[in-house]
């Protein structure tokens, strides 16, 4: 074989290398449980202080602002005729608090569970009330009182 085959070959070799790493690498990163605030509550010890998603909905009442802390609670509405709900979870979160976020919103948190029981999350992501959804096309006609174009 010549030099240059062998440049190439290991080029190639160090190129495919280095793009598995970063595959492997973000896939780890990007690969994160995804639990509601019952799923936690049944498997709290095995994953406290490893970083998880939760989800849920703020307690209404439980907002607190001191300084530039949020503190608040979560809860799970349960499927039953009853309108039970799971156990409350408090929440510490520092950082950009959505417009939509409020009372009895829609949440979903990033961040570990502390050793106290307080998940502090890093990301806070609150969904969009559904006066946001769009219209169909036909509902738009109704609303302006035309039946074709």
């Amino acid at each position: 074989m010549s030099a240059k085959k062998i440049k190439f070959g290991v080029g190639f070799v160090v190129i495919a290398a280095c793009l598995l790493y970063l595959v492997f690498s973000s896939s780890r990163q990007m690969s994160m449980y995804f639990f509601t605030v019952t799923e936690l509550e049944a498997r709290e010890t095995e994953f406290r202080g490893q970083r998880i998603k939760l989800a849920g909905k703020v307690v209404p009442g439980s907002i607190e602002k001191n300084n530039r802390v949020l503190q608040f609670q979560i809860w799970e509405p349960l499927n039953d005729e009853k309108g039970t709900f799971s156990g409350k979870r408090a929440i510490r979160y520092q950082g950009i608090v959505p417009d939509t976020f409020r009372d009895e919103a829609d949440v979903v948190l990033e961040g570990i569970t502390l050793a106290n029981g307080i998940f502090q999350a890093d990301d806070l992501l609150a969904k969009c009330p559904s006066k946001y959804e769009g219209k169909s096309y036909e509902d738009v006609k109704k609303d302006y009182g035309q039946t074709s174009y």
